[in-house]
């Protein structure tokens, strides 16, 4: 049952996978995801649209996460945050670990959108950037907890930043009424 406990454990948190890397700003040094793509033939309010119905998709509270909506200026800005899991001794895994809360800024200009995901921290009394959890000189590391830590919000990130930017490439297909 014990290795029952732990192959699911390394089923669900890819832990044969210990590459994951959170990208960070060269100059702060923090966690952030940040990506500009052109999209010809579209204006800024175009994109502004689709990016307003991609957040409609992706979010279950679309309108708890979106805190400026700003398309004269062409910019959404919103906060939000998943759930983290934990493995705990026996190859048990916790579902309560804390959460991750992060800032999505989209921008967009006739053309061309840009978006940066940055204040991502795992959510402690203090602020606690996710790029820590590689500082193995901190005091409590833990190189499996947070090696998991990782591999959980590199996944996250890179479903959300490829269904945006899939998203804001395509839209939504349109739909024929043929009667």
């Amino acid at each position: 049952m014990k290795q029952l406990h732990v192959l699911i454990a390394l089923v669900l948190f890819g832990a044969t996978s210990t590459s994951a890397q959170i990208p960070t700003n060269e100059e702060t040094g923090k966690a952030e995801y940040k990506y500009t793509g052109d999209i010809s033939g579209q204006t800024s309010s175009q994109l502004y649209d689709r990016a307003h119905k991609w957040i409609n998709k992706f979010y279950k509270n679309p309108n708890g996460v979106m805190k400026t909506q700003d398309k004269e200026n062409g910019k959404i800005v919103g906060r939000a945050r998943f759930k983290l899991s934990r493995i705990e001794r026996k190859g048990h895994v916790n579902p309560n670990a804390g959460f991750v809360s992060y800032e999505i800024t989209l921008q967009f200009k006739d053309g061309k959108y840009r978006y940066v995901i940055d204040g991502i921290r795992w959510e402690q009394p203090s602020n606690y950037d996710v790029s820590e959890w590689t500082n193995k000189e901190q005091t409590g590391y833990d190189e499996a907890e947070f090696t998991s830590y990782i591999e959980q919000t590199t996944k996250y990130f890179d479903e959300l930043t490829a269904s945006l930017e899939e998203y804001m490439k395509v839209g939504e297909p349109e739909k024929k009424d043929d009667w």
